[in-house]
């Protein structure tokens, strides 16, 4: 992990604040919140639940902004060539509040896992683990840092699943979720060539090319948006789910991988990991529309 470093701009305590709180990835942080809480609903949670489901909702989103939180501090000096404006890479906060800042929402989300049983705070705790063993080893191992990523975010249906009795009910939107990441954190480590070649980190394209990378990229999202049919064709879920997931979904993901094979400059790319992030939303509002209209 970085030590501290000095202060490169002079940060007010509101823009230490603030930069504390971007350090969460808000958006990142909401999409969790919506699929684990999207999740609750599947497994059959009532309106009455709503307490319930917004702990659990609440505990995911917070493990996973423990993440988002200790990646930036394991990251700064990545981030000082790829993201500069980052409030660990820009000064705003030092990478020793950074990891205080990372360990508060750890426990937070570990002891409101509690209330909800042994086998929901099981899994927050080995998924805090293993965000942990990503940001320290794991992510710089090619495929193996996307794999976990694509593992942490299917497990987080699970988890909201789990605590409602029916576990099985979270995998498809699971495996929707561990194949949309794997792709998207490949996107990533496209946009981020340059601070990742700097510091010697070995991500899948530095090692196997951009054009492998690209392949990879383009055989998941065919993968996911053949595979979304699925639910639709057998009946699984209601019709509804059928038109958002093609207009919401598919059609983006059509539309991301016809613009990175004709502009993989970073701002592009960016743009697209941006999309990408937000296509999610509609994702877990196409599987739960279609789910609880069934």
């Amino acid at each position: 992990m970085h030590s501290d470093f000095p202060t490169r701009i002079q940060a007010t305590p509101l823009q230490r604040l603030g930069g504390l709180f971007s350090l969460m990835r808000p958006v990142n942080t909401l999409v969790a919140f919506a699929g684990i809480a999207a999740a609750c609903l599947i497994a059959g949670a009532e309106p009455g639940d709503w307490p319930r489901i917004l702990l659990t909702a609440l505990a995911g989103a917070l493990a996973g902004a423990f993440g988002n939180v200790i990646n930036d501090v394991y990251d700064v000096a990545i981030d000082r060539v790829n993201k500069p404006l980052r409030a660990i890479a820009s000064g705003r906060v030092s990478p020793r509040t950074g990891s205080i800042w990372a360990a508060v929402c750890a426990l937070a989300a570990l002891l409101l896992s509690l209330p909800l049983g042994s086998a929901p705070a099981l899994i927050v705790a080995a998924s805090i683990l293993l965000m942990y063993a990503y940001s320290a080893v794991l992510k710089r191992i090619p495929l193996v840092g996307n794999l976990a990523v694509g593992l942490l975010t299917g497990a987080a249906f699970i988890f909201g699943a789990l605590v409602f009795g029916r576990p099985e009910a979270g995998i498809v939107p699971a495996v929707f979720a561990f194949l949309f990441n794997i792709a998207r954190e490949i996107l990533k480590d496209l946009e981020d060539v340059r601070g990742d070649r700097a510091q010697s980190i070995r991500t899948f394209p530095l090692v196997a090319g951009e054009r492998a990378a690209l392949l990879l990229v383009t055989l998941l999202l065919i993968v996911v948006i053949a595979a979304s049919i699925v639910p639709a064709v057998t009946g699984m879920y209601h019709t509804v789910y059928f038109w958002v997931v093609f207009f919401g979904v598919d059609c983006v993901l059509a539309y991301v991988l016809f613009a990175v094979w004709n502009d993989r400059s970073t701002r592009s790319l960016g743009r697209l990991n941006t999309l990408l992030k937000y296509d999610m939303l509609a994702g877990i509002g196409a599987i739960l529309l279609g789910s609880l209209l069934t």
